[in-house]
């Protein structure tokens, strides 16, 4: 997936400003998609160059101008073009699998330090997927198909970080 498929995902609804977008992020997109402001301004300005959006400039008084973004019609026939194709599988580029092929000369102190740091990252990450479960799908049962197609990618988020973290428990023994 790319960073320039996201954002039109997430303009496709409603315009907004590049904050807006990352606030959607964090709501919504977070257990699928990760980006710095840098990158997201960046791939704004391409997309708005490559006509897949406009963007609307707003005064404020005593703030800098907003800029507001809005899909165009290219960039929604982008986005339809895009959910259209197949996806291939990923490969799986992790580089912490490739330390693993060098087990004997990787000290053991850093070994566990890295898969203990690991750990509690993809800890936290169980959290940040509960709050956002708690916040955006407490009652999975009342979501329509359309609301409830993010859900399970917050479920499958959640069993792949499980799978993750008892795999480390399992290289930790």
């Amino acid at each position: 997936m790319s960073l320039r498929a996201v954002l039109l995902i997430t303009l496709q609804r409603e315009p907004g400003t590049g904050y807006d977008v990352l606030q959607r992020f964090k709501a919504g997109l977070a257990h699928v998609w990760q980006a710095s402001h840098q990158q997201l301004y960046r791939e704004l300005d391409r997309m708005r160059g490559d006509g897949l959006l406009t963007c609307e400039t707003v005064p404020q008084a005593e703030r800098p101008d907003r800029k507001v973004y809005r899909l165009t019609e290219a960039g929604r026939q982008a986005l339809d073009g895009w959910l259209a194709e197949p996806l291939a599988a990923s490969p799986v580029r992790q580089p912490l699998f490739a330390k693993f092929f060098a087990w004997e000369r990787w000290p053991e102190p850093a070994r566990r330090a890295e898969l203990a740091a690991l750990s509690e990252q993809l800890e936290q990450r169980m959290q940040t997927y509960a709050a956002i479960e708690a916040e955006w799908f407490s009652d999975p049962e009342t979501l329509t198909p359309a609301q409830r197609a993010p859900w399970h990618t917050l479920r499958l988020g959640r069993r792949l970080t499980e799978t993750w973290l008892e795999w480390i428990e399992e290289v930790m023994e």
